[in-house]
């Protein structure tokens, strides 16, 4: 039986393949308050073009004068993956103080082609005076596997993190 917070992290990691299969980037993310859903983002972003469209900050964009100050400092985001600052920055923005996600920045790196820094984003938006709870991961194994439906095709994880791997070897 799932938990609560994992039936709501499945709706997160559900809009990211539907962004993917749309021919995006997979991440979704959702706005919940008091368990109930009332804002969703998926990502319009695309890296062969370039665009910057995360799910997290189409998620803000979409909730930005619809929601009162202390109404949004009692919403959680869930998303399916952990944002990145700008995304991170964006939620920030709203009040909002907790984000539950599935996959960790430890694991996203892995599909990358380069190497990655590893950032403790609440520790850095705690000197900002920002408090921030990032509680996860939650369901990282079927958020992982959002990954092979990126840019509308079908790749297996498998290839997408031995491609991922042999680049980053390069690299070095």
């Amino acid at each position: 039986m799932l938990s609560q917070d994992e039936k709501l992290m499945e709706k997160a990691i559900e809009l990211a393949i539907i962004s993917g299969k749309k021919g995006h980037n997979t991440f979704g993310a959702v706005l919940v308050h008091d368990g109930k859903i009332i804002e969703e983002g998926e990502s319009t972003a695309s890296n062969p073009i370039g665009a910057f469209g995360h799910a997290e900050f189409n998620l803000v964009h979409n909730s930005v004068g619809k929601y009162a100050d202390d109404f949004l400092s009692n919403c959680v985001v869930y998303t399916s993956t952990s944002p990145c600052v700008r995304c991170l920055m964006a939620i920030a923005s709203l009040g909002v103080k907790k984000i539950f996600y599935s996959v960790s920045y430890e694991n996203f790196s892995l599909i990358q082609p380069y190497k990655t820094t590893l950032i403790d984003y609440p520790a850095v938006l705690k000197t900002m005076g920002v408090e921030m709870e990032m509680i996860g991961p939650v369901l990282e194994e079927e958020g992982m596997k959002v990954y092979s439906y990126r840019y509308g095709k079908y790749q297996p994880m498998e290839e997408i993190l031995e491609e991922s791997a042999k680049l980053r070897e390069q690299e070095a």
